[in-house]
């Protein structure tokens, strides 16, 4: 394999493809609920779409923070703060990730309590684009680093 291959090419065309799927399937998903209201299937659906895309902005951060050789935090909401401090991302608000980093705990540790009446509006107005210019932002740092070497 030559030195100028990207080492996390792979990596990144596989949670490109799945950002993408999911947020196809979220799309459909907001559509159907300007028309009526998502039965008990649609709205799982939607969480596990919703959960998918914060997941993939979480282990991005923290593959950047590796290639940094920088601190891994325990904790998603931190990963993807230091991620924003070291890039100076100024889009997506940091205020929009840190709420969908909550959202995904809500739905992932606290199911039995989740309000459909915050998650609504997420879907309906497809506030989860959000989540993807934040994947493609530090998506694209990694694919600067050639393998073996530093960025």
């Amino acid at each position: 394999m030559s030195t100028t291959e990207k080492q996390y090419e792979a990596y990144v065309y596989a949670i490109r493809e799945q950002l993408d799927q999911h947020i196809e399937g979220l799309n459909e998903l907001s559509e159907q609920l300007t028309q009526r209201p998502l039965s008990f299937n649609e709205r799982s659906a939607t969480e596990r779409g919703l959960q998918v895309l914060v997941e993939i902005a979480i282990g991005c951060s923290k593959h950047y923070l590796k290639l940094r050789d920088k601190p891994i935090p325990a904790e998603a909401r931190a990963a993807i703060e230091r991620v924003y401090e070291l890039l100076a991302l100024t889009t997506p608000d940091i205020a929009i990730m840190r709420g969908a980093v909550g959202m995904r705990n809500a739905i992932i540790h606290d199911y039995l309590n989740l309000d459909w009446q915050r998650v609504e509006p997420v879907v309906k107005e497809q506030r989860y684009r959000e989540i993807k210019i934040y994947v493609m932002q530090v998506s694209a740092q990694l694919l600067e680093f050639p393998k073996g070497g530093d960025c």
